[in-house]
């Protein structure tokens, strides 16, 4: 089966503390050797804060088998360590700064933000958390309510629920896991777990930061002091092994507290930093276009019932499609799709059609990278998968770059067989 896409498009420094360096340029990402670790620095003069994302190896694909919602237990414990009392971030908060955390299959995110005058205290804090690996039994169990309560929310998402069915069923290990774990895991996981498992992962070796907006001196001093306070060592990147997707497609069925049906549909794609990526973002901009035109009147993809996530972050990828039964019949959708799919394949793509979705494609990406965070992230996606931490950067000439060959390539390798999972309404005797 071959699936369209529709997207809503949203996404002074020193080698040694005691010699400062002049800001980098706004551009490429440069990239600074702190001592215990790698910071890749991006100024812009038009910012008024700083925004860091710290990269720790700590992701699902490090989880043991039937101990899933381990990364996302240990990370949040993290977040909720006391220190002189008070939890890390509500010190954080009370510094004047923001920190969060995204756990993915590869690695976990924390994401912080603060004024430049405040980033020494904020930065302080963390490092005073992160350099304590036993975390004891009440943070442990504060931590799981925290987590167990998204987990029981992303329950009741449709969206989550198939985005995870669809990792379970094409990746291998932990990194098939659920982002969050289970509920049933999560009771199950104790402070001994948290604590080996930070042990193990949250290593210097397996830690690098980058970072937005303003760029000073104090920016890497700050990110020195928290990858000092990790413990020496490091890993071999994790593995991320994937089960084939055969011609036949997989389909998976579960059930939820929901009111209509919702299909999900994966497909394999490639990673930010793979030579497919641009020709897969002119497509999505084509696909996405067709879809909407196919009615007589214009709607958006949530009017349509249609939506998008595409995973580019982990490598490989995996690119998925929503069909909302609320709004469009799954069956109907799906024909929709194979018509607009087959169409895709079969009918050359004009020179005048690639310029045009060229055009809109460049302005997806770059509403993709509006924010601090999205910006940092872009830079950690690309050096977590071993590419250049310049990749998002390269990303608009790679895109002018596209054919109408490179096109019909993409479509053929990548949106010919996917996986179909199914979120029905549970029935009241279940």
């Amino acid at each position: 089966m071959i699936v369209p896409v529709l997207l809503a498009a949203i996404v002074a420094l020193a080698p040694a503390p005691s010699t400062p360096a002049p800001a980098p340029a706004a551009g490429a990402p440069v990239s600074l050797d702190l001592g215990p670790g790698t910071l890749y620095a991006t100024s812009d003069a038009g910012a008024q804060l700083t925004g860091i994302t710290l990269v720790v190896s700590a992701g699902t694909s490090r989880e043991p088998a039937r101990k899933n919602g381990l990364a996302a237990l240990a990370a949040q414990s993290l977040l909720l360590s006391r220190i002189d009392g008070v939890s890390l971030t509500d010190r954080v908060t009370a510094d004047g700064g923001s920190i969060d955390v995204v756990v993915g299959p590869s690695a976990v995110r924390f994401t912080i933000e603060a004024l430049p005058a405040q980033m020494g205290a904020v930065s302080a804090d963390i490092a005073r958390a992160f350099a304590n690996p036993a975390i004891p039994v009440d943070t442990v169990d504060a931590a799981r309510a925290v987590v167990s309560t998204e987990v029981g929310q992303a329950e009741q998402n449709p969206t989550t629920v198939g985005l995870d069915m669809v990792r379970g069923a094409y990746y291998e290990g932990g990194a098939a896991h659920p982002l969050l774990g289970t509920a049933e895991s999560i009771a199950e996981l104790t402070s001994a777990d948290v604590s080996a498992f930070i042990a193990a992962h949250y290593l210097r070796g397996n830690a690098f930061a980058s970072a937005t907006g303003v760029i000073d001196a104090g920016t890497s001093a700050g990110v020195r002091a928290v990858l000092t306070a990790f413990p020496a060592g490091s890993e071999a990147p994790p593995a991320i092994a994937v089960r084939a997707i055969g011609t036949d497609g997989k389909r998976i069925v579960t059930h939820r507290d929901i009111g209509v049906p919702f299909v999900m549909l994966g497909f394999a794609a490639p990673a930010l930093g793979d030579a497919d990526f641009a020709p897969m973002l002119v497509l999505r901009a084509i696909l996405g276009d067709i879809t909407n035109r196919a009615d007589v009147t214009t709607a958006s993809p949530i009017e349509r019932g249609f939506d998008i996530v595409y995973t580019y972050d982990v490598k490989p990828a995996t690119f998925d499609i929503a069909i909302n039964g609320a709004l469009l019949d799954p069956s109907a959708g799906l024909t929709i799709v194979q018509a607009i799919a087959h169409n895709a394949l079969t009918k050359p793509f004009t020179d005048d059609v690639v310029k045009r979705y060229k055009d809109t494609a460049r302005g997806q990406w770059a509403l993709e990278a509006l924010t601090l965070d999205d910006r940092a992230w872009q830079v950690g996606a690309a050096v977590t998968e071993g590419a250049d931490p310049a990749t998002a950067e390269t990303v608009i000439a790679a895109i002018d770059r596209v054919t109408p060959a490179d096109l019909q390539r993409v479509a053929k390798r990548y949106l010919q067989h996917s996986i179909v999972a199914l979120v029905l309404p549970r029935d009241e005797r279940q």
